[in-house]
């Protein structure tokens, strides 16, 4: 994994002496008290050209500084900053990338409750940090305007706490319609409970609403969530002059189910279903993110056989299309042209046919497992796809006969929504939307796993950063998936039938490899890992105490900081591009609320 090196970081350690560098096997790490924090992300982006922003959370401590035995043991794996501050609850850490040397840092920190804000250094900050405010309740000093993320304002609780419950605080009073109207005695029966945990008034939503966006120009205009332009539970609100758009906000978290909590009280196997209900139309990708993720943990990563690397990468490179296809299609229905997406869905529906035949699941598949997959392919498989991969760039030529020439679609498209090299970089953009403004960032490229350092494929960019150029990268992307497809093909066909596609075990007493992964045991550490899903990348930061369960997962969702550059690219914007633009950064809503 490409990890800065503590010798990279020499003229670090002579302007900051008093920090400290910690190398490890997935990490590097810099703790740096709060009061320096800034001038040290700022010395990074500045001159160490670490300018790309990858995430920002925090971790609860709470649990480890109350029981003194897993306090020593975390603390001489040094996955503590300051261990000797004990009355600091919250460790704060960011991740960043130096793109041109692909190079990784993580800079941590502590603190009880206050940091100062990011939003200068990186946009995407403005974010991150209302994430942290709304799960732990951490105030930043000088953000500009630090509401919540995913709840209402009016919320009362902090969710990823360690002393808030799975399942939350059930403290309001709702009774069902059949106790209300008819007075059935329903108390006590089939689970029953008239309390609830909190939900939103009509008044509550007013003000959160009203704090995210102060009114400057004629009108507010709200669009969504329940709108079929959206592609999903996403509520924005235009500040309107006549047409044009002076103000946009984003308000997220209809879709909000607490992931990363459930992560916390799940064990590691059993989190892998998850992965699937967050970008749902990529489930297969965030699948391998996440397995990936733990056998690095585990160390077994070049034990996992060849055979279920190219499975997992064919696989993989499917639901790319099959997503890519998704969004080809509705992109072009928001702009009229109906006629693709009836031909787009026409081929996806091939594609799903074949996942539901190799891994008996269309949409949430959970087919990976940790130290390979689930079951080998079955007979016709290798067959079956590559009849498909033999149509399909035809079909898809024949696509772009009617869209990439088509005067309409350029008008629609061409110089909309331009991002920057420049900002791209600073809100923390990845996947086609980066890759549209030029810069040639791919996880698969970048820190190949699985097969993908097995297979040649090229990485497709654009010169404008447009909605045109977005639109050309996931086509050209399509035609280099169909290439690793092949070659993986070529090199699943030369394997004998009976090779292996579940690793065994190097220390059974150790490391328990099994199916359903019942008590297998991360030793303690920390990782930060990612794969390239079909919206960008897809990160897991980890956080493990050598208990069956991990104590902090924190997922990078690469739909999350895609849309927050949306209200950037909207202003001074008329009301048709909202559509346009918002379908070519493509989020989830799974992902970004999670």
């Amino acid at each position: 994994m490409p990890w800065a090196k503590e010798s990279d970081l020499i003229d670090v350690k002579e302007k900051f002496p008093e920090i400290l560098i910690i190398e490890r096997k997935n990490s590097i790490n810099i703790d740096v008290k709060k009061e320096r924090l800034i001038e040290l992300l700022s010395f990074l982006k500045e001159i160490k050209k670490y300018k790309l922003f990858l995430e920002h959370s925090v971790v609860d401590l709470k649990d480890i500084l109350d029981d003194q035995k897993l306090f020593k043991n975390i603390s001489s794996e040094k996955l503590i900053a300051f261990p000797e501050d004990r009355e600091s609850r919250f460790q704060a850490f960011y991740i960043l990338r130096n793109v041109e040397e692909n190079k990784k840092i993580i800079v941590r920190t502590r603190t009880n409750g206050k940091l100062p804000t990011i939003e200068k250094l990186w946009k995407a900050g403005k974010w991150a940090e209302r994430e942290a405010y709304d799960m732990f309740g951490i105030k930043y000093e000088g953000h500009e305007n630090l509401v919540r993320a995913f709840l209402w304002d009016t919320y009362q609780y902090f969710p990823l706490r360690k002393d808030f419950p799975l399942e939350g605080f059930p403290n309001e009073n709702l009774p069902s319609l059949n106790e209300v109207m008819w007075g059935d005695k329903l108390q006590g029966t089939m689970n029953y409970s008239s309390t609830h945990t909190a939900i939103p008034t009509l008044e509550d939503l007013e003000i959160t609403e009203r704090n995210r966006l102060k009114k400057k120009a004629q009108i507010v205009l709200n669009w969504g969530p329940l709108h079929p332009g959206t592609h999903g539970t996403m509520w924005f609100l235009f500040d309107l002059e006549g047409e044009k758009i002076h103000q946009c906000e984003v308000i997220l978290g209809q879709l909000h189910r607490g992931v990363e909590k459930l992560a916390e009280n799940e064990m590691y196997t059993q989190f892998l279903v998850y992965t699937d209900r967050m970008d749902y139309l990529s489930a297969l990708c965030s699948n391998q993110a996440w397995v990936v993720a733990i056998e690095r943990m585990l160390g077994i990563e070049d034990i996992v056989p060849p055979k279920a690397k190219y499975i997992r990468t064919m696989l993989s490179e499917l639901q790319r299309i099959n997503s890519h296809l998704l969004w080809l299609g509705t992109y072009a229905l928001d702009l009229g042209a109906l006629t693709i997406f009836l031909y787009a869905f026409k081929e996806r529906e091939k594609i799903m046919d074949i996942l539901e035949g190799i891994t008996g699941a269309r949409l949430t598949i959970s087919f990976p497992r940790i130290g390979g997959v689930r079951m080998d392919l079955p007979k016709g498989a290798i067959e079956v796809i590559r009849a498909f991969i033999r149509r399909f760039p035809s079909e898809l030529a024949e696509w772009e006969k009617i869209l990439t020439r088509n005067r309409i679609w350029l008008r629609r498209n061409r110089d909309v929504g331009i991002i920057t090299e420049e900002d791209a970089y600073s809100y923390g953009v990845t996947g086609p939307v980066i890759r549209g403004s030029g810069i040639p960032y791919d996880i698969r490229k970048l820190e190949p796993y699985d097969a993908y350092n097995e297979v040649e494929f090229d990485i497709p960019v654009g010169e404008v950063g447009d909605c045109y150029d977005r639109y050309l990268v996931r086509i050209e992307e399509m035609k280099q998936s169909i290439r690793i497809i092949d070659q993986c093909l070529n090199a699943l066909e030369k394997m004998h039938p009976e090779e292996p596609f579940m690793a065994e075990s190097p220390d059974p007493k150790k490391i328990k490899l099994s199916m359903d992964g019942i008590g297998l045991k991360v030793p303690p550490g920390e990782i930060y890992s990612s794969g390239e899903n079909p919206r960008g990348e897809l990160g897991f930061y980890i956080l493990s105490t050598g208990a069956i369960k991990p104590y902090r997962v924190k997922v990078r969702p690469p739909s999350y900081y895609n849309l927050s550059i949306y209200p950037k690219l909207m202003t001074g914007r008329m009301v048709a591009d909202a559509v346009t633009i918002l379908a070519s950064i493509d989020p989830v809503v799974g992902e970004t609320d999670r």
